[in-house]
């Protein structure tokens, strides 16, 4: 199957455009006004974008973030799909959501635990060695 990013984005849908990543609304948002920023090349990981690519990525969520702010008065969640938990036929891409006060966003949250060594994690982080 081909990656629906890649082949069904109409140019008509595409809202905005950088020089690596374009913007759409999400076809089953979350909130009114939810948007994926969605990178131009098959990139499967955020990992994957080059030094221009990240540093686009970052000038374009803090431009949406601002104009959510500033012109929306709301706040905003940055969501990253990204790598092995991708759904299918989609590559790398970012949610945009407004967020309210009162919107109850992580009350219906529950997914299924799983352990994690969190030591490691804290030993990692000290000693750098990402």
């Amino acid at each position: 199957m081909s990656c629906v990013f890649c082949t069904h984005i109409q140019p008509e849908q595409k809202l905005y455009e950088s020089r690596y990543f374009f913007v759409v609304f999400d076809i089953a948002p979350i909130q009114e006004g939810h948007l994926l920023i969605i990178s131009k090349a098959h990139r499967m990981n955020y990992r994957e974008l080059n030094e221009e690519e990240i540093i686009d990525l970052n000038k374009l969520i803090n431009q949406l973030i601002v104009l959510y702010e500033d012109r929306y008065h709301v706040g905003v969640s940055v969501i990253m799909n990204n790598g092995k938990q991708m759904d299918d036929n989609l590559h790398f891409h970012v949610h945009i959501l407004p967020r309210y006060q009162d919107d109850a966003f992580w009350d219906h949250v529950e997914p299924k635990h799983h352990s994690f060594d969190l030591e490691d994690l804290k030993h990692s982080l000290n000693n750098k060695k990402m």
